[in-house]
């Protein structure tokens, strides 16, 4: 059984190509921002392929975080073969926080197993592990797999994998890689995070959830059709 990535990911030098890194002091902590966050909510389904000529292998929507302090900038089909990319950035000139790319990916049902859902798993996992990691890494130092996890997303499980690895321009960075088998057909979608460990420090579980790509891949939801 095999599991195809609809794309080829140009993640070398993902996230200093979407904003550079500033040097010197670093004044910027997610965890310590005050103001009220609000939640942007975008729709991939039917209207959006018409409106933008994309296709939308299976609809669903993201709710993607608005802070004052944080700059949110959308793309679709940004370059890299990706579907669609938010990048979070702060500060003049601007610092690179956050980025999260949305992948499609085709997860067979495996309904010929005695527990397709959990083969389901297995394969995402084995996908994240062999295939998304060694790809988003590349070119990178002290690349590394911390852990390998399910995880809830709107009421369904995935699989997540969480590494890290030093970017020369920015520094220690944290990679966060989602699985999100569609619960009704084998279109589906992975997400690839990057984050900058001086401007958000990630030290566990909890404020990995808090972070601003992960509040997005959670919120993940596949839409009816």
């Amino acid at each position: 059984m095999r599991i195809f990535l609809a794309f080829i990911l140009a993640l070398s030098g993902l996230a200093g190509s979407a904003l550079a890194q500033v040097s010197g002091s670093v004044e910027f902590n997610l965890f310590n921002l005050q103001d009220a966050t609000t939640n942007r909510v975008f729709l991939f389904d039917d209207g959006y392929a018409q409106q933008y000529g994309i296709e939308v292998p299976a609809p669903f929507s993201l709710s993607v975080p608005n802070q004052d302090q944080v700059e949110l900038i959308a793309e679709g089909q940004p370059d890299g073969g990706a579907f669609a990319r938010f990048t979070f950035a702060t500060g003049d000139p601007r610092q690179f926080v956050e980025n999260i790319q949305v992948v499609t990916a085709t997860i067979p049902m495996a309904e010929e197993a005695d527990s397709p859902q959990d083969l389901r798993l297995q394969l995402s996992a084995n996908l994240l592990q062999e295939q998304v990691f060694p790809v988003a890494v590349a070119g990178f130092e002290e690349a590394q797999i911390l852990a390998i996890e399910v995880f809830e997303f709107e009421g369904h499980t995935g699989v997540h994998l969480v590494g890290r690895y030093t970017d020369p321009d920015i520094g220690p960075m944290l990679l966060r890689l989602t699985a999100h088998p569609n619960p009704t057909r084998p279109e589906s979608y992975l997400t690839v995070a990057n984050i900058n460990l001086s401007l958000v420090p990630v030290t566990d579980g909890d404020t990995l959830r808090r972070s601003l790509s992960s509040r997005v891949a959670n919120g993940l939801t596949y839409l009816p059709e």
